[in-house]
């Protein structure tokens, strides 16, 4: 086979079998798909390390040694020995051995086929039709090459997206499939579910875009466009009554989680080092505080709680930063609070989601 069918058929199958988009993994299995063909002198391999093909080429035919269960056994005890003494090369381990196997397996659908079981020189080659074997260069290789680069695109974004599980959990809208989406990825991008259900309340329809900002129960805590907050589910509590949720992975943003501890603080002086720039704040906890009477909050039926008072004391959960200053910043107060920022690239804007709510959005 063509050393570009190598690198196609190593990669993406680096790709898929490790579910990942990382260039450095799939590039690691590509590239070791092209080592099996150091026997030869004449392939992209032999000619990057011309001794060791010389050693190979003059001891034993092309597609033996090489090409064989013995040699991927060989190259995954190095993997392993490599992964021994740098476990962050796990990854890296993986794709050397899986690239290096579909490296040589590839060739047993060529015209010679290979010598699977070196030493014997038994030649393992399919199909049984000698006429239905590719020939290196032929015009049946260049077509499965084509074919190859259709499903190297589409493994690598499905794999970009999440992943098979993620895309067929989205193809069902399997509710546990955004949680495990959620759970792999949200500390690393926005993720953004697609909603049809129902308000609690007047059970008026809503059909759109929303980003999680958590789970909650066997629910997530959500926000529309317009920063509405709900609690979609299908528990008591939820604002939004799922019939049907997807989810996406939305651009790269980072989500950290950090705590104070309050001793009759002002909340505001305490909280304007968490506004940052570009990032998304929420803030969730118990508090108490001094002047309660002064309070209003005044929300919207149809939204999540996220700030409840009850006599002194008052709960945030999933508050948002501006609303929590609005109403409270000038308060002193006494308890601990965590603070999730999720700092995106980009600032999100309403032409991320299309929100269609009804007259209460």
């Amino acid at each position: 086979m063509l050393g570009i069918s190598h690198l196609l058929v190593s990669g993406t199958a680096t790709s898929l079998l490790l579910g990942t988009a990382s260039p450095t993994q799939i590039a690691v299995g590509a590239i070791a798909g092209l080592l099996p063909d150091i026997d030869i002198s004449t392939s992209i391999a032999g000619r990057v390390l011309p001794w060791a093909s010389s050693f190979f080429e003059s001891r034993m035919p092309h597609r033996s040694c090489t090409h064989s269960l013995l040699a991927s056994g060989a190259i995954a005890v190095f993997a392993y020995v490599i992964v021994i003494f740098n476990p962050s090369f796990t990854n890296l381990g993986y794709a050397l051995s899986i690239g290096y196997f579909f490296g040589w397996f590839a060739d047993v659908f060529t015209i010679s086929g290979v010598e699977m079981f070196w030493p014997s020189s038994m030649r393992c080659v399919c199909p049984g039709n000698k006429n239905l074997r590719l020939k290196t260069g032929s015009n049946a290789e260049y077509f499965v090459l084509v074919v190859l680069i259709a499903i190297s695109l589409a493994v690598f974004n499905i794999n970009n997206s999440g992943g098979m599980l993620t895309q067929f959990n989205r193809l069902i809208a399997n509710p546990s499939g955004v949680e495990n989406l959620y759970n792999k990825s949200a500390s690393t991008n926005l993720i953004k579910a697609q909603i049809k259900g129902v308000r609690s309340g007047d059970r008026s329809r809503v059909e759109g875009d929303f980003l999680i900002i958590q789970t909650h129960g066997t629910g997530f805590i959500v926000q529309s466009a317009s920063g509405e907050i709900y609690k979609a589910g299908t528990e008591a509590g939820s604002q939004i009554i799922i019939e049907r949720i997807t989810s996406d992975l939305g651009k790269a943003a980072i989500t950290n989680i950090e705590s104070i501890t309050l001793e009759e603080e002002q909340i505001l002086e305490a909280l304007t080092p968490f506004n940052r720039v570009g990032a998304m704040v929420f803030v969730s906890g118990q508090i108490n505080v001094d002047d309660s009477e002064s309070i209003k909050l005044n929300q919207d039926p149809y939204q999540f709680p996220y700030m409840r008072l009850s006599g002194d004391s008052v709960n945030l959960e999933a508050a948002p930063f501006n609303q929590v200053i609005e109403k409270l910043g000038e308060q002193f107060a006494t308890g601990n609070l965590q603070i999730r920022i999720i700092n995106a690239s980009q600032t999100i804007t309403n032409s991320n989601f299309k929100t269609q709510f009804g007259e209460k959005g």
